[in-house]
């Protein structure tokens, strides 16, 4: 897929996870393992790397700068601004693991946040920054006009907006920005479970604006491995995550159910399902996907090879608009 002015791979490898600390507590301390897991993901054919500084507090990014530097002019890499842990400017936005980190969206903290990026990554640019939470009506001249800025001095090649979907009017958001620069992606939370956020793609579509989906597994709850344990432990991502929990976790036991006869009709996992699920929603849809295991990638990359029948992609969409309606919020 094309993003701005270079392609990478359809799917897009998600290093959030392998930031570990309290965020991810089952993640290997051992910082040559997820090096050398980045490394076989690029030797099957994966060349896009998303990262942010905020995960595991600059240890992502380090370990993707060690991960590439022998072929960076061959991948993707695309990280983010707006949250830091330098000084409490800005809007406090949580603490973790002996950080307190805050959200700034004025000109000189984006700027010094991506220098801080490209030391941390190793490298003179960087393909795509994404500006980390979606900012304000009234930052967003700010925010676009340094983002240009960043493009002119060559030190990123291509923007986007992540999480706009969670705002009350994400459009006058978008309409608002491309006011005052141009924007290559949003970055979207949708899975078969949530897909509220789909509803931006039409918009993507006719901007040409690509629809950058992550959380399509829902924080592994649809591998099958979902643990209600994870809903306890102590600053956890996914202690927080609503489908681990309650009746929630009911839904996604029940949803997992109805996915396994058509994921044996296509000789394939259910996560690999419902991924392919969401490829098949729009052209300008780039899958982005979490992984901390070798045989988690091998199974993702499967969905480059499934193509859903019309048929199936209704009883899918059936299936979805059926969980979504059930969903008890927090």
């Amino acid at each position: 897929m094309k993003i701005g002015n270079k392609t990478t791979s359809d799917i897009i490898l998600g290093t959030f996870a392998m930031g570990g600390g309290t965020s991810w507590q089952d993640t290997t301390a051992l910082d040559d393992e997820l090096i050398q897991l980045m490394r076989d993901a690029y030797d099957l054919g994966i060349t896009g790397y998303d990262t942010a500084p905020v995960y595991g507090t600059g240890r992502s990014e380090r370990l993707l700068g060690a991960a590439i530097k022998d072929h960076r002019e061959d991948v993707y890499i695309s990280t983010k601004v707006c949250l830091n842990w330098r000084n409490t400017e800005g809007s406090f936005e949580y603490a973790r693991d002996g950080y307190q980190v805050y959200r700034n969206f004025n000109r000189k903290s984006l700027i010094q946040d991506t220098y801080d990026s490209l030391k941390r990554l190793d490298t003179d640019y960087i393909d795509l920054m994404i500006v980390h939470r979606c900012p304000p009506i009234d930052c967003i001249k700010e925010v676009a006009e340094t983002m240009n800025e960043l493009k002119e001095k060559g030190l990123i090649k291509a923007v986007g907006l992540s999480n706009v979907g969670n705002v009350s009017d994400p459009i006058k958001v978008l309409d608002t920005y491309l006011q005052y620069g141009s924007l290559d992606l949003i970055q979207e939370k949708a899975n078969i479970l949530d897909r509220k956020n789909l509803d931006l793609l039409p918009y993507c579509e006719k901007h040409g604006i690509v629809f950058q989906n992550y959380g399509g597994l829902v924080s592994g709850a649809l591998s099958g491995n979902i643990n209600k344990e994870m809903a306890s432990w102590k600053g956890d991502n996914r202690s927080g995550n609503r489908w681990f929990k309650g009746d929630n976790y009911l839904i996604v036991k029940d949803v997992i159910d109805q996915l396994t006869p058509i994921a044996n009709h296509y000789d394939c996992s259910v996560p690999v399902l419902a991924l392919s699920w969401l490829k098949a929603q729009s052209p300008c849809l780039s899958l982005l996907v979490g992984a901390r295991r070798l045989s988690s990638i091998k199974d993702t990359l499967k969905v480059l090879d499934i193509h859903l029948s019309a048929e199936d992609i209704e009883a899918l969409n059936e299936i979805s608009r059926d969980a979504n309606k059930r969903i008890k919020e927090d």
